[in-house]
């Protein structure tokens, strides 16, 4: 009989037609699947780089805010009456003659990251007869060496003598937004404790 199919048949097309459509749509969903897969790690991997580069950036913007002290001790150098003498224009009475900080305005800094050193500098000024003492804390990284920053006729070598090897600058290297104080501009001397002073 032309034209008649056996019953058989027609299933099995049909079953073949169904596992082919299936199969199409599994391969197709494994594919998503693979590509949703690498676009998460590649943007993993960006936001990974991302991060890194936001730290190092940051890293190099506190490490600018850092004090620079730049202490010439060179004999050669005129300019510094340490070492060059005349004596024509510099008189006996001009190089032993030092200014005592304890009517100065003075600013304790802690800048070791631990609690109350500042407070602590701060009592031990005061019964040392510094009338004038005020704490901050600094808020750049931490530093490791302790600098005494003086300004006016203030030489600060009576404090020098409290802090062990302390630095010495001058009070225009430290900025408002190095510290949590108000206006660091009315002190004579600020002390940036590192953690080589740790009290």
């Amino acid at each position: 009989m032309p034209g008649y199919a056996r019953p058989g048949v027609q299933e099995l097309e049909k079953k073949m037609k169904n596992s082919v459509a299936k199969l199409f749509w599994e391969t197709l969903l494994r594919a998503a699947v693979i590509i949703l897969g690498i676009g998460i790690v590649a943007m993993s991997i960006l936001l990974g780089i991302t991060i890194k580069k936001n730290n190092d950036n940051k890293a190099k913007k506190e490490a600018n805010t850092e004090i620079k002290t730049d202490v010439s001790t060179e004999e050669t150098d005129t300019t510094d009456p340490t070492f060059y003498e005349n004596t024509e224009e510099a008189s006996s009475e001009d190089t032993e003659q030092t200014v005592s900080s304890k009517d100065a305005k003075i600013l304790v800094v802690n800048a070791t990251g631990v609690n109350g050193v500042a407070g602590n500098w701060k009592t031990s000024l005061e019964s040392e007869g510094y009338s004038s003492v005020d704490t901050a804390t600094y808020n750049a990284r931490n530093l490791t060496k302790t600098t005494i920053c003086v300004s006016g006729s203030y030489d600060g070598a009576d404090l020098a003598g409290m802090f062990s090897e302390a630095d010495m600058s001058t009070t225009d290297q430290v900025s408002d937004t190095m510290t949590d104080a108000s206006d660091i501009s009315s002190y004579d001397i600020i002390i940036l404790i590192g953690t080589d002073n740790v009290k």
